[in-house]
Parts: structure tokens; sequence; C-alpha cells
């Protein structure tokens, strides 16, 4: 569900806000998604997070170019796991899912930024 709530909003906010979007907004938006769901669910925190990454690799491999697809693939898989790792120990640590939340937006803008800034 995460997935899908990602995946049409990030289209509205890409066509308007292009990189910036991206590097600030499709973060806060992913990683609001994803935790909201866990937590309404009563499910795993890096699980879901694992699951999203999941799809949005599916996805990578069947827009991007054959040379780097399977390697987006990969990069979506381990990043949405480490933010959902992020997420869950800021969320053991402060017990306050709106923290948890922050931290992991924080890390997730500085990754997009450095994909789309420096590769």
């Amino acid at each position: 569900m995460s997935a899908l709530v990602a995946y049409l909003c990030n289209k509205i906010i890409l066509k308007s806000f292009q990189d910036e979007g991206l590097t600030v907004l499709v973060p806060l938006l992913e990683e609001m998604a994803k935790t909201t769901f866990a937590f309404s669910l009563k499910t795993s925190i890096i699980g879901t997070h694992f699951i999203f990454g999941c799809i949005e690799g599916i996805y990578d491999i069947f827009t991007s170019s054959k040379k780097i697809g399977k390697w987006a693939a990969v990069a979506s898989i381990l990043s949405h796991s480490f933010f959902g790792m992020i997420t869950y120990l800021t969320y053991t640590k402060t017990n306050i899912s709106f923290i948890a939340i922050l931290v992991s937006w924080i890390f997730h803008s500085g990754w997009n930024w450095y994909v789309v800034k420096k590769l």
C-alpha cells in the first residue's frame, strides 16, 4: 500500500518540483508512507521498508536501461532496508514515530541528493 501511495504521489511531485522534489519531498512522502502503514498494520518497520525497496527495485528494472536497471534495483532494496533499520532503531530509542520518520527522511534525502547530484 505504501508503494502504491508513493508511486501516485511521486508522479505529481516530480512533475511539479523536479530535482528538489526528488531530494526533499519524495523521501519525506516515502518515509511517512512506509512507517505509517507499518504502524497502522502493526507489522515490521524493517520488513515494510524492505518490501517497499523490492517493489521499487522491480519498477527500476522495468523503467531503467538494461545497463543500470539491475543495479538500480539492488540499490533500491539495500537503501530502503537501511532506511527501515534507521527508522526502527530511532523509534526504539525515542519511542516517537515522528522523530523516527524525521531521521530516516534526512538519510533518505541525503541519499537521493547524492544519486541525483553525484552519480
